[in-house]
């Protein structure tokens, strides 16, 4: 198991990362979905298709992460 780093942010600083990488993550998907077109997809190199998959997930992760973290902070 990885060790936890513990950000401190501001509710405004964390609610505008979230759009932010929303709006990153979509912009990918746009990317993406120009670049691989479904009778192209398969002619992508294995690292180009690599590095969008693992970008996505991270993503993903940490705007599920600190969405948790701002509807917790709603809740007290």
């Amino acid at each position: 198991m990885q060790p936890n780093i513990v950000l401190t942010l501001a509710r405004s600083d964390a609610e505008a990362l979230v759009g932010s990488l929303r709006r990153r993550f979509e912009r990918l998907c746009d990317i993406r979905k120009e670049l691989c077109e479904p009778d192209q997809f398969d002619e992508l190199e294995r690292e180009e298709r690599a590095y969008f998959d693992a970008e996505h997930t991270l993503v993903e992760r940490v705007i599920g992460e600190l969405t948790r973290a701002l509807d917790d902070d709603r809740r007290h």
